[in-house]
């Protein structure tokens, strides 16, 4: 993806999560989608590259936990519990909403839309700029 493509659908990203979540799946590049969707369905991206977390994941793909329409629930070792991924639970619900950039670095770092610390069975995924950014993109258009 060339800087002028990912420019642009950084910014149609961000302008959809500003207005909501349906005019957001309609401006986001379709294949930055196709990316996040790739890696959060199967663990893999695009150009056939697997996902890796430090220390290492659980599960090897994000819908393992979160299933894959995003709406979570799944009881994981010490009493942890699967955030719900969908629209509503990240930005409608959440005080302060995740923004685009809030929930990259909950996927990489494992840290909240509050600063705080998510629970350690969260794994830090391991992605380039690219994938993190599509991954992310994807997880916002869930519903």
């Amino acid at each position: 993806m060339s800087t002028w493509q990912w420019t642009s659908s950084l910014l149609a990203v961000l302008l959809a999560a500003s207005s909501g979540g349906a005019a957001f799946s309609a401006t986001a590049s379709s294949t930055a989608l196709a990316n996040g969707k790739a890696i959060f369905q199967k663990g893999v991206d695009l150009q056939g590259k697997h996902i890796t977390a430090k220390p290492p994941a659980m599960m090897p793909r994000c819908a393992a936990c979160h299933y894959a329409d995003g709406h979570g629930g799944m009881h994981l070792p010490g009493g942890a519990v699967s955030a719900d991924l969908r629209y509503h639970a990240l930005v409608t619900s959440q005080k302060p909403p995740y923004t685009l950039a809030l929930l990259e670095r909950a996927i990489s770092t494992g840290v909240d839309n509050t600063g705080e610390h998510l629970n350690k069975v969260m794994p830090h995924w391991q992605l380039s700029k690219t994938d993190l950014h599509d991954v992310a993109a994807y997880v916002l258009t869930l519903k």
